[in-house]
């Protein structure tokens, strides 16, 4: 009965330990590009449910305008952004699943995008009524800028919403939103308004 030899031992534990060195490299090169694949597919995602969540606010906007708490009438479509674009701010009077008014407000600050649902927002029918503020939900992060504009019965699109020239109860017939986003570009959703 013949037995290996030392150096026949040896040449199979280096062939052995260089094909798993290899297979080792491939797995590791593999694992970090599903990670990479994966975070750039969740990135994808939020950007896409945020467009949608805003888009589902703004073509459910409410037909018409209401009070504040001061008595001013407002516009169901209320928006103001920074010149640089740091910061902005979206009010959108909407009705919810109960048909009770929800007041969705999306707020670009320190380069995070948040919404915050304000309830018991004062109708002009309806008494006025204590005004609840949630805590705001972080949709999106590294927003490095945010641009609205706003279309008006002139085909003309404006930065705030409502314009100093027009009434306050008058509604856009489209929005325009540009998200800037660290590393990634400019992405932009034209919405409608009924």
């Amino acid at each position: 009965m013949a037995a290996f030899t030392l150096i026949e031992v040896l040449v199979s534990l280096s062939v052995f330990a260089v094909v798993t060195l290899l297979a080792y490299r491939g797995l590791d090169s593999m694992t970090s590009a599903k990670a990479r694949l994966d975070h750039e597919m969740r990135m994808w995602r939020e950007l896409e449910l945020v467009f949608e969540r805003i888009g589902l606010d703004i073509t459910q906007v409410a037909p018409r305008s209401w009070k504040d708490t001061n008595g001013k009438v407002r516009s169901a479509i209320q928006a103001s952004n920074s010149t640089s674009g740091s910061q902005c701010q979206l009010d959108v009077l909407r009705f919810g699943s109960d048909h009770e008014p929800v007041h969705a407000r999306y707020i670009l600050k320190d380069s995070k995008l948040t919404l915050e649902i304000i309830a018991d927002t004062t109708w002009s029918a309806v008494a006025q009524k204590a005004t609840a503020i949630s805590k705001p939900n972080l949709l999106l992060d590294q927003v490095e800028r945010c641009d609205l504009a706003f279309l008006d019965n002139n085909n003309q699109w404006l930065a705030l919403w409502p314009a100093k020239d027009l009434a306050d109860s008058t509604r856009p017939r489209g929005m325009r939103l540009r998200l800037t986003l660290a590393g990634r570009g400019q992405f932009e959703r034209m919405y409608y308004l009924p």
